[in-house]
């Protein structure tokens, strides 16, 4: 999926790039601009995939936050794009919107349609999904905005689809930004008040429990449980495969960390 992606980013960039040097069609360069960014930012997501999981013994859980930071990258670039976008209906006249964008626009839908998410874990693929499920929308917003202007001529048309688009943009971002920043500050994406009461049905003693993710799927937790100080470490060993089983199963924590305890420490 994301080598597609990339592919179809850069063909995006050359599809507009060549309107310009043919017909020096400023609206083609400013297109074409934006879609050298996207390109680079795709490309950048894509080679993020390739190292992830390069573990050493600086990095022992690999390089899983480069996920998110690369989704993050992807949802600001969609920010920023839209206000630039914004920024050009502003300084270009009307006019310079000529039929050609719609057509090369019209052209560009159905190749984002084609990439699609193969992982609904994985931050850095979910973002550029994003990406490209908001640049249909937006080309999509763009050509009803440029069909009604060449029928109406009426200017404002496309300074309010314009708008729109840099509201879109806003709100699709919203709550991946929140999920990646909940990440990058390890906060819990689960509910440890929940996860505490289920944990001391399996074994009252548990305690001083912290969650947190280290990318979109990978969880780690930390618990401490108390003891009888007679039991053995076999029966010990029972009680962590249940724990770390019943994690596993019920909240898809991969990572877990147990501190047995004859009695209570934190």
């Amino acid at each position: 999926m994301m080598r597609r992606a990339v592919i179809i980013y850069w063909m995006i960039f050359v599809a507009f790039l060549i309107p310009f040097i043919l017909g020096k069609n400023v609206i083609a360069l400013a297109e074409s601009f934006h879609d050298l960014i996207d390109a680079l930012t795709i490309t950048f997501s894509y080679y993020v995939t390739r190292i992830v999981n390069n573990s050493s013994s600086v990095y022992t859980y690999g390089l899983h936050r480069l996920e998110v930071l690369s989704a993050v990258i992807n949802l600001m670039i969609i920010i920023f794009g839209s206000i630039f976008t914004l920024y050009l209906s502003l300084i270009f006249s009307s006019s310079e919107y000529s039929l050609l964008t719609i057509i090369l626009s019209m052209i560009v839908i159905p190749l984002l349609l084609s990439i699609e998410n193969e992982d609904e874990k994985d931050f850095n693929k979910k973002s550029v999904v994003l990406h490209s499920l908001f640049d249909i929308l937006s080309y999509i917003i763009g050509i009803l905005v440029l069909i009604v202007y060449h029928i109406t001529s009426i200017n404002i048309v496309i300074l309010l689809g314009v708008i729109s688009i840099v509201i879109l943009s806003i709100f699709m971002s919203i709550n991946p930004l929140k999920q990646s920043f909940l990440i990058m500050l390890e906060g819990s994406p689960i509910n440890t008040n929940e996860l505490e009461k289920d944990l001391k049905g399996i074994n009252p003693g548990v305690h001083h429990i912290h969650v947190w993710a280290i990318c979109g799927h990978i969880k780690v937790a930390t618990i401490h449980v108390e003891v009888n100080e007679n039991m053995t470490v076999k029966e010990i060993d029972v009680e962590r495969e249940k724990i770390q089983r019943f994690l596993k199963e019920k909240y898809d924590i991969d990572h877990v960390t147990i501190q047995f305890e004859s009695k209570k420490v934190d």
